[in-house]
């Protein structure tokens, strides 16, 4: 018998500021995964991100209960939601945020010198952002790890 999918459920905070297409719906609705028979949930996600890698099956830590947990391998996962599963809302906003700074100093035509003030400022806009690829990059290859062990290919 096949196992039941996990629930999802969007719980809003404050339903009567709910604006369609509101930029604070991932922080005030977060997004609630439970399993499907005991209701404990298993996964809370603050964002419109609905892609997880994985492989598709979970057991309950409440319950020990086997079900399905909404989650896929990179093979089989659209294009675009792989663009957002790597580039997320939150890291968007911090290339964006990096690319206005530059834009605003290099328009006002004020320098941060040679490296006293320069490479700090590089690292503190760089650094997490590496630090968040090579994070994903890890996810994604154990993912076609999987994949490829068990043959899996993308869906037509």
């Amino acid at each position: 018998m096949d196992e039941p999918l996990a629930t999802k459920e969007e719980e809003g905070l404050a339903p009567a500021l709910n604006v369609s297409g509101s930029a604070l719906t991932g922080i005030l609705w977060p997004t609630m995964y439970r399993c499907p028979h005991c209701r404990h949930v298993y996964k809370l996600v603050f964002g419109p991100g609905d892609v997880f890698l994985g492989e598709g099956k979970r057991n309950c830590s409440m319950c020990h209960k086997a079900f399905r947990d909404r989650s896929k391998e990179w093979v089989e996962i659209r294009s675009l939601d792989r663009f957002f599963f790597v580039f997320p809302g939150f890291v968007c906003a911090w290339i964006l945020m990096g690319t206005i700074a530059c834009i605003l100093l290099a328009w006002l035509g004020w320098s941060l010198g040679t490296t006293t003030m320069l490479i700090p400022v590089a690292i503190a806009f760089a650094a997490p952002l590496i630090a968040w690829l090579i994070f994903r990059n890890a996810q994604i290859v154990r993912s076609l790890h999987r994949s490829s062990l068990r043959g899996r290919t993308k869906p037509a």
